[in-house]
């Protein structure tokens, strides 16, 4: 039992009273397609959102939560994973809350006692819904939505957004200042969420929206205020990406955590970027460079989080684990026959445009360190039937190297946790593990390091 839930019960629809003092009770109901979905409660550290208790609904829909909350402030209840929105209701509780709702597919109703704070957030649901559901439940609006009629629904809300608070004084001073940023987050993060989903036509920048077009990424960034929100943490990368697109910047690169002139927020982003590293060596460059933003308790457990994680897998130095795949005339090829060669192996497929995409610079770096002791050895992760579409487009491309066939054989992919295409490996040449997750052959950085390792020989 996760230490926030004091308490949690579910007894044929009815819930145990709380004795304690602070206790929030909620009661429900799911009215879902799925009623016996289980049911989470989430509570928001650093605009993220973490499990507090899950239960699944009794037979006819009843569920309940008691718990004593450890902050005051936004909580989450919902379904589905914690790193999407969708399916997922804020909720203000304070301790001695009493909330009482329903959860329908893609959104909910109080029924019943509820508070005056969970009521007015429940009325800014309902003249958000529209839009909300155009922008993040994108896929369930039949004929799909677009920015043709996304847009003008936008401008609307926003138009009577701007007076929307008038009049819904809660006495609570701290809920009311909470929920005029909400007004502001809430839209920001539902038009952004608007151009980072699929769609089937995108707007040109001459056909954004005003509030678009004049869009400002910083003032949601000069603060933490963005922690307080579920969607915080996704909402960060958005806006980093917005301002670095506008700047000309390359949206991978870890410079642009340097675009956010808010330092506790400098180091969430880099958190982002390193959650997504499967490289030690990638993650202790990323730390070197920003680790004196991890300020808060929560980014320093995290980041010693990652450093174990990924220090558990391959640190450079660390023997590299075999792997032997076929040649095109059938031949048994091992990464161990290239002891004494710097080994850059490239894990692709066909299939793979990304790969492809990648060949005119590989070819380029074959060039360059042709007659050095380095090895390209390029491992293709097609299905055996696609062997001669294999064959035919090495010849196609005219790649050089040592071209092999993975076939079946998930070993290559089990051992160095390779989830994603195309994937750069480098090897010393004692056979040990440079980098297990290197830089593109695009990246001016993967020569950089082969011609620091030639140099050391």
């Amino acid at each position: 039992m996760k230490k926030y839930l004091a308490l949690l019960a579910v007894m044929a629809g009815t819930i145990l009273n709380a004795q304690a003092q602070n206790f929030t009770e909620i009661a429900g109901v799911s009215k879902k397609s799925k009623p016996t979905e289980p049911v989470k409660l989430y509570k928001v550290i650093s605009g993220r959102m973490e499990e507090v208790a899950a239960v699944t609904p009794s037979a006819n829909g009843t569920f309940g939560f008691s718990f004593q909350p450890d902050y005051t402030g936004f909580y989450v209840i919902g379904s589905g994973h914690p790193l999407t929105i969708r399916d997922k209701y804020k909720l203000y509780i304070k301790g001695n809350d009493k909330i009482n709702l329903e959860l329908n597919d893609s959104t909910y109703v109080l029924t019943g006692q509820n508070t005056k704070e969970n009521e007015v957030l429940n009325q800014w649901s309902k003249f958000t819904y529209n839009i909300a559901r155009k922008s993040i439940y994108f896929d369930k609006i039949k004929g799909h939505s677009t920015y043709v009629d996304f847009f003008p629904d936008f401008d609307a809300t926003l138009a009577k957004a701007k007076k929307w608070t008038n009049g819904k004084a809660t006495g609570n001073v701290k809920f009311d200042n909470l929920m005029k940023l909400t007004v502001n987050y809430d839209l920001a993060h539902i038009a952004l969420m608007f151009l980072n989903t699929p769609r089937l036509k995108h707007p040109t920048k001459e056909e954004l929206n005003p509030y678009l077009k004049s869009f400002n990424a910083d003032q949601f960034m000069q603060n933490e205020d963005l922690y307080k929100f579920p969607y915080g943490s996704t909402m960060l990368e958005m806006l980093v990406n917005r301002k670095a697109d506008a700047m000309g910047s390359n949206l991978l690169d870890d410079k642009n955590v340097m675009l956010i002139p808010n330092d506790v927020l400098k180091g969430e982003d880099a958190l982002n970027r390193a959650s997504k590293m499967k490289s030690y060596t990638n993650f202790m460059e990323l730390s070197e460079k920003y680790s004196k933003y991890f300020i808060t308790a929560d980014q320093k457990t995290r980041a010693e989080a990652f450093a174990k994680r990924l220090g558990a897998t391959f640190k450079p130095g660390v023997k590299a684990i075999n792997f032997t795949c076929q040649d095109m005339e059938g031949k048994q090829v091992s990464l161990t026959d290239f002891k004494g060669k710097i080994v850059l192996v490239d894990v692709w497929a066909t299939w793979c445009k990304p790969c492809v995409g990648e060949f005119p610079f590989l070819k380029l770096l074959e060039e360059e360190f042709h007659g050095k002791d380095v090895v390209f050895l390029s491992v293709s992760v097609d299905k055996e039937q696609d062997k001669e579409k294999w064959e035919n487009l090495i010849k196609t491309e005219k790649l050089g190297g040592v071209q092999l066939l993975a076939n079946a054989d998930r070993h290559l992919q089990k051992a160095y946790g390779i989830s994603t295409i195309p994937r750069f490996m480098l090897f010393d040449k004692n056979g040990n593990v440079i980098n297990e997750d290197a830089p593109r052959p695009s990246d001016p950085k993967l020569k950089e390091i082969l011609i620091r390792y030639l140099s050391k020989s």
